[in-house]
C-alpha cells in the first residue's frame, strides 16, 4: 500500500458526507494539500481546545513546538504530526494553526473523546448548533452522565463528550467526578461557568477549519499502538523522518482516576470488550509495553512526555538506555533504527488533576529520538 498527496478531500467509502469515519477501517485519508486558514487569526488563539483535559499542562506546546522547529533544520519540517493519546489534543492543534507541522493526525482509545473530535472537524456546524441549543443545567448533567447512546457512531456522543468535559470537576469524563459547584450549586462557581458558548464556537470553528483546509487528516479511534503500526503502513513515504509521533500518556500512577479510556479498562466509558490479558492492564504494566515498543520497534521519529518520576529514566525496562535497541530482525526487515534518546526536564504548569497534588509547577520529563544535535540544552531544557 503507497501513499499519495491528492488535490481534494477523499471520501470515505459508506459514510455520509457530514460525518466523520469512525476509525480507519479500509480507507484511510490520503494526505491532501494543506490550505491556508480561512481565519488566520485562529491559529493564533490563546486557547483552541474545545476540551479540558486531565492532566493538561500549560506551556507544553510551546516546548514542543521549540523542539520541532530546532530539529526542523536537520530533517525538514514534518509532514504529518500524530497525537496517539489526543485528549484535548492541544499540543497537536497549536502546531498545525501555527504551521509548524503540515498536518496532524489524532487517535484516542476512548471512543467518547474520538468522536467528539470526528464530528467537530467534519460536522462543525451542526454540533455548534446543537450546543447552542443545549441547557446548561444540573438536570441535564445528570441526563448525559446517565446517557448510554445505541451507537458509538451517534454524533449526540460528541454531545456528551463537551458537555461532560465542560461542567463536570477538572472535565475529568468518569462516574466518580461530580458536576462543577457540585450537587447543591452552593459554590460562586456554578455548573455553566466553564461553558461559554460563544468561545467554544470560536474553537470549533477552528477545528472544522484545521478539517476542510487539510491541516486535520483523520480522526482514529485506536490505541497508541495501532495508532503507530498504522501510520507505518498507510503512510510509508513518511517514514522515518516526515512523521512524528507525540505521545503524552496518562500519569504514571493517576490514570484509572483521571482518565475514561486509558492503560485501565476498568475505569470510565468502557466500549469494547477488555483487553485480552486484563491483568496486566489493571497492574499498570502498559507502561512498561509502551516503553518497549519505543525502545525496540518504533519506526518513526516520536516524543514522549511524562510526569517526571525517577523510575522512568532509571529502571531498564523503562527508558535508562541511551539509544533505541531494535532487534536484528526488525532493524533488518523494518527498518528500526538504533537512534539516539534525548532526555529533559522542563518545567510546567498542570492545570487539571483529581487532586491538589499534580496542581501548581512541576516537572516533565521529555524524552526524543529527534536528531540529538536539535535538542536544546538550556534553562528551559534541562539535561539529566
Amino acid at each position: 500500500m503507497t501513499d499519495q498527496i491528492t488535490a481534494g478531500r477523499p471520501a470515505h467509502r459508506d459514510l455520509a458526507p457530514a460525518l466523520a469515519p469512525e476509525h480507519i477501517a479500509s480507507s484511510p485519508q490520503a494526505l491532501c494539500q494543506p490550505a491556508p486558514l480561512p481565519d488566520a487569526a485562529l491559529g493564533t488563539m490563546r486557547y483552541q481546545s474545545p476540551l479540558r483535559y486531565p492532566g493538561a499542562k500549560s506551556g507544553l506546546s510551546t516546548v514542543i513546538a521549540e523542539l520541532i522547529t530546532e530539529s526542523s533544520k536537520s530533517i525538514g519540517q514534518p509532514e504529518l504530526f500524530v497525537e496517539p493519546f489526543a485528549g484535548g489534543a492541544a499540543t497537536a492543534l497549536r502546531l498545525a494553526g501555527a504551521g509548524i507541522v503540515d498536518r496532524i493526525l489524532l487517535a484516542d482509545a476512548d471512543p467518547l473523546v474520538t468522536r467528539f473530535w470526528q464530528v467537530a472537524a467534519a460536522d462543525t456546524d451542526w454540533l455548534i448548533d446543537r450546543m447552542w441549543d443545549e441547557p446548561v443545567t444540573l438536570e441535564r448533567w445528570d441526563y448525559w452522565r446517565s446517557w448510554t447512546p445505541a451507537s458509538t457512531c451517534d454524533r449526540e456522543v460528541a454531545v456528551k463528550c463537551l458537555f461532560l468535559n465542560r461542567t463536570t470537576f477538572s472535565g475529568i469524563l468518569h462516574g466518580r467526578a461530580g458536576p462543577v459547584g457540585g450537587r447543591r450549586q452552593a459554590s460562586p462557581y456554578k455548573i455553566d461557568c466553564r461553558f461559554n458558548k460563544a468561545a467554544l464556537e470560536t474553537r470549533l470553528r477552528f477545528i472544522g477549519d484545521l478539517y476542510t483546509s487539510n491541516r486535520l487528516v483523520d480522526v482514529w479511534c485506536k490505541d497508541w499502538q495501532a495508532t503507530l503500526q498504522d501510520v507505518v503502513e498507510w503512510y510509508p513515504r513518511l517514514i522515518p523522518n516526515h512523521v512524528i509521533a507525540y505521545l503524552d500518556p496518562p500519569y504514571w500512577n493517576k490514570s484509572a482516576k483521571l482518565y475514561g479510556k486509558s492503560f485501565d479498562p476498568a475505569g470510565g466509558y468502557p466500549a469494547r470488550a477488555d483487553p485480552p490479558d486484563q491483568a496486566e492492564w489493571l497492574a499498570g504494566i502498559a507502561h512498561y509495553r509502551l516503553a518497549e515498543y519505543l525502545r525496540r520497534r518504533a519506526q518513526l521519529r516520536w516524543i514522549l512526555s511524562y510526569d517526571n518520576q525517577p523510575e522512568l529514566a532509571s529502571e531498564s525496562a523503562l527508558y535508562a538506555a541511551g539509544r533505541m535497541c531494535p532487534s536484528a530482525e526488525d532493524g533488518n526487515l523494518l527498518g528500526v533504527r538504533s537512534w539516539r534518546i534525548s532526555k529533559r526536564l522542563v518545567d510546567l504548569h498542570y492545570s487539571a488533576s483529581s487532586g491538589k497534588k499534580h496542581r501548581g509547577k512541576r516537572q516533565e520529563l521529555l524524552l526524543t529520538t529527534l536528531p540529538p544535535s536539535r535538542v536544546p540544552t538550556n534553562d528551559r531544557f534541562r539535561s539529566l
